[in-house]
Protein backbone atom coordinates (compact mmCIF):
# COMPACT_ATOMS: atom_id res chain seq x y z
CA UNK A 1 0.00 0.00 0.00
CA UNK A 2 1.34 3.44 -0.91
CA UNK A 3 0.02 5.23 2.25
CA UNK A 4 -2.13 7.63 0.24
CA UNK A 5 -5.71 8.20 1.31
CA UNK A 6 -8.65 7.19 -0.86
CA UNK A 7 -12.26 6.42 -0.15
CA UNK A 8 -11.68 2.83 -1.23
CA UNK A 9 -8.77 2.42 1.20
CA UNK A 10 -10.90 3.88 3.99
CA UNK A 11 -13.73 1.40 3.29
CA UNK A 12 -11.22 -1.43 3.11
CA UNK A 13 -9.75 -0.43 6.48
CA UNK A 14 -13.16 -0.13 8.14
CA UNK A 15 -14.36 -3.41 6.66
CA UNK A 16 -11.28 -5.32 7.83
CA UNK A 17 -11.99 -4.34 11.46
CA UNK A 18 -15.72 -4.92 11.29
CA UNK A 19 -17.37 -7.34 13.67
CA UNK A 20 -20.36 -9.12 12.09
CA UNK A 21 -23.75 -8.20 13.53
CA UNK A 22 -25.07 -11.58 14.59
CA UNK A 23 -25.71 -14.67 12.50
CA UNK A 24 -26.37 -14.40 8.78
CA UNK A 25 -29.96 -13.73 7.76
CA UNK A 26 -31.81 -16.94 6.91
CA UNK A 27 -33.59 -15.15 4.08
CA UNK A 28 -30.45 -13.91 2.24
CA UNK A 29 -30.95 -16.38 -0.62
CA UNK A 30 -34.60 -15.44 -0.83
CA UNK A 31 -33.78 -11.73 -1.17
CA UNK A 32 -31.42 -12.35 -4.08
CA UNK A 33 -34.02 -14.44 -5.90
CA UNK A 34 -36.90 -12.11 -5.05
CA UNK A 35 -35.54 -9.36 -7.30
CA UNK A 36 -35.10 -11.83 -10.19
CA UNK A 37 -38.71 -13.06 -10.24
CA UNK A 38 -40.88 -12.21 -13.25
CA UNK A 39 -43.46 -10.18 -11.37
CA UNK A 40 -44.24 -6.45 -11.32
CA UNK A 41 -41.78 -4.36 -9.33
CA UNK A 42 -44.36 -3.33 -6.74
CA UNK A 43 -44.88 -7.02 -5.95
CA UNK A 44 -41.14 -7.49 -5.47
CA UNK A 45 -41.11 -4.48 -3.14
CA UNK A 46 -44.09 -5.92 -1.28
CA UNK A 47 -42.27 -9.26 -0.89
CA UNK A 48 -39.18 -7.49 0.41
CA UNK A 49 -41.28 -5.55 2.94
CA UNK A 50 -43.01 -8.77 3.98
CA UNK A 51 -39.73 -10.59 4.64
CA UNK A 52 -38.35 -7.59 6.52
CA UNK A 53 -41.56 -7.21 8.62
CA UNK A 54 -42.09 -3.70 7.26
CA UNK A 55 -45.76 -3.90 6.32
CA UNK A 56 -48.20 -1.62 8.16
CA UNK A 57 -49.96 -4.43 9.98
CA UNK A 58 -51.98 -3.58 13.08
CA UNK A 59 -49.39 -4.74 15.63
CA UNK A 60 -46.67 -2.76 13.81
CA UNK A 61 -48.88 0.32 13.76
CA UNK A 62 -49.38 0.01 17.53
CA UNK A 63 -45.59 -0.21 18.02
CA UNK A 64 -45.23 3.01 16.03
CA UNK A 65 -47.65 4.77 18.34
CA UNK A 66 -50.67 4.74 16.07
CA UNK A 67 -53.62 4.21 18.39
CA UNK A 68 -56.06 1.45 17.48
CA UNK A 69 -59.18 0.52 19.39
CA UNK A 70 -59.22 -2.94 20.95
CA UNK A 71 -61.68 -4.39 18.41
CA UNK A 72 -59.80 -2.67 15.57
CA UNK A 73 -56.54 -4.43 16.49
CA UNK A 74 -58.03 -7.86 15.80
CA UNK A 75 -57.42 -9.87 12.63
CA UNK A 76 -59.44 -8.60 9.69
CA UNK A 77 -60.32 -12.16 8.67
CA UNK A 78 -61.17 -14.12 11.81
CA UNK A 79 -61.73 -11.24 14.25
CA UNK A 80 -60.43 -13.37 17.13
CA UNK A 81 -56.64 -12.98 17.37
CA UNK A 82 -54.60 -9.80 17.27
CA UNK A 83 -53.30 -9.05 13.80
CA UNK A 84 -49.58 -9.65 13.40
CA UNK A 85 -47.56 -10.67 10.37
CA UNK A 86 -47.48 -14.42 11.05
CA UNK A 87 -51.14 -14.61 11.97
CA UNK A 88 -52.32 -12.53 9.01
CA UNK A 89 -50.38 -14.42 6.32
CA UNK A 90 -49.93 -17.92 7.73
CA UNK A 91 -51.67 -18.80 11.00
CA UNK A 92 -55.22 -17.47 10.64
CA UNK A 93 -57.69 -20.32 10.08
CA UNK A 94 -59.29 -18.48 7.17
CA UNK A 95 -55.95 -17.84 5.48
CA UNK A 96 -54.92 -21.47 5.95
CA UNK A 97 -57.86 -22.44 3.74
CA UNK A 98 -56.47 -20.23 0.97
CA UNK A 99 -52.99 -21.74 1.31
CA UNK A 100 -54.44 -25.26 1.32
CA UNK A 101 -56.53 -24.71 -1.82
CA UNK A 102 -53.61 -23.23 -3.76
CA UNK A 103 -51.15 -25.86 -2.50
CA UNK A 104 -53.47 -28.63 -3.62
CA UNK A 105 -53.94 -27.01 -7.04
CA UNK A 106 -50.16 -26.82 -7.64
CA UNK A 107 -49.57 -30.33 -6.34
CA UNK A 108 -47.99 -29.56 -2.95
CA UNK A 109 -49.08 -30.53 0.56
CA UNK A 110 -50.73 -27.64 2.40
CA UNK A 111 -48.51 -27.27 5.47
CA UNK A 112 -45.37 -28.23 3.57
CA UNK A 113 -45.97 -25.43 1.07
CA UNK A 114 -46.16 -22.74 3.73
CA UNK A 115 -43.36 -24.02 5.95
CA UNK A 116 -40.83 -24.36 3.13
CA UNK A 117 -41.27 -20.91 1.64
CA UNK A 118 -37.56 -20.12 1.66
CA UNK A 119 -36.81 -23.41 -0.09
CA UNK A 120 -39.42 -22.71 -2.76
CA UNK A 121 -38.27 -19.16 -3.28
CA UNK A 122 -34.62 -20.16 -3.66
CA UNK A 123 -35.03 -23.45 -5.52
CA UNK A 124 -37.92 -22.60 -7.79
CA UNK A 125 -38.65 -19.27 -9.37
CA UNK A 126 -42.06 -20.47 -10.53
CA UNK A 127 -43.19 -21.46 -7.05
CA UNK A 128 -41.76 -18.17 -5.77
CA UNK A 129 -44.21 -16.44 -8.11
CA UNK A 130 -47.04 -18.55 -6.66
CA UNK A 131 -45.97 -17.71 -3.12
CA UNK A 132 -45.87 -13.98 -3.88
CA UNK A 133 -49.27 -14.14 -5.58
CA UNK A 134 -50.80 -15.73 -2.49
CA UNK A 135 -49.36 -13.22 -0.06
CA UNK A 136 -50.20 -10.29 -2.35
CA UNK A 137 -53.82 -11.44 -2.73
CA UNK A 138 -54.16 -11.89 1.04
CA UNK A 139 -52.80 -8.37 1.53
CA UNK A 140 -55.23 -6.88 -1.00
CA UNK A 141 -58.22 -8.66 0.54
CA UNK A 142 -57.15 -7.61 4.02
CA UNK A 143 -56.89 -3.96 2.94
CA UNK A 144 -60.29 -4.13 1.26
CA UNK A 145 -61.86 -5.52 4.42
CA UNK A 146 -60.06 -3.02 6.69
CA UNK A 147 -60.60 0.17 4.73
CA UNK A 148 -63.72 -0.38 2.60
CA UNK A 149 -65.59 -3.23 4.32
CA UNK A 150 -65.40 -5.16 1.04
CA UNK A 151 -67.15 -8.51 0.95
CA UNK A 152 -64.90 -11.47 0.15
CA UNK A 153 -64.71 -15.24 0.32
CA UNK A 154 -62.03 -17.90 0.08
CA UNK A 155 -63.13 -19.23 -3.33
CA UNK A 156 -62.94 -15.81 -5.01
CA UNK A 157 -59.56 -15.15 -3.43
CA UNK A 158 -58.22 -18.49 -4.70
CA UNK A 159 -59.45 -17.69 -8.22
CA UNK A 160 -57.81 -14.25 -8.03
CA UNK A 161 -54.53 -15.87 -6.97
CA UNK A 162 -54.68 -18.27 -9.92
CA UNK A 163 -55.37 -15.33 -12.22
CA UNK A 164 -52.35 -13.45 -10.85
CA UNK A 165 -50.08 -16.48 -11.30
CA UNK A 166 -51.37 -16.98 -14.84
CA UNK A 167 -50.83 -13.31 -15.75
CA UNK A 168 -47.37 -13.11 -14.21
CA UNK A 169 -46.20 -16.45 -15.58
CA UNK A 170 -47.47 -15.61 -19.05
CA UNK A 171 -45.95 -12.12 -19.08
CA UNK A 172 -42.71 -13.40 -17.59
CA UNK A 173 -42.49 -16.25 -20.09
CA UNK A 174 -41.76 -18.75 -17.31
CA UNK A 175 -44.19 -21.30 -18.67
CA UNK A 176 -45.68 -22.53 -21.94
CA UNK A 177 -46.28 -19.63 -24.33
CA UNK A 178 -49.82 -20.28 -25.58
CA UNK A 179 -52.48 -21.31 -23.15
CA UNK A 180 -55.70 -19.90 -21.80
CA UNK A 181 -56.62 -19.19 -18.22
CA UNK A 182 -59.07 -22.07 -18.41
CA UNK A 183 -56.30 -24.49 -19.48
CA UNK A 184 -54.05 -23.17 -16.74
CA UNK A 185 -56.73 -23.69 -14.04
CA UNK A 186 -57.39 -27.26 -15.20
CA UNK A 187 -53.77 -28.28 -14.64
CA UNK A 188 -51.50 -25.55 -13.20
CA UNK A 189 -48.86 -28.15 -12.28
CA UNK A 190 -48.30 -28.88 -15.99
CA UNK A 191 -47.85 -25.22 -16.85
CA UNK A 192 -45.59 -24.51 -13.89
CA UNK A 193 -43.33 -27.51 -14.50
Amino acid sequence: MDKSFSVASCYEFLDSNRIPYGPPNIHDGVFSLLWKLDVPFKIKAFGWRLFRSRLPIKDQLALRGIALSLDNSLCSFCGVCSENLNHLFFECGVVKKIWRDIAVSVGKGDSYFVECLAFYMVKGRKLGVVWLAITWAIWLVRNGVCFRNDPWNVDNTVWNIKLLVWKWSYCGKITHPKYSFYEFCKDPVFFLS
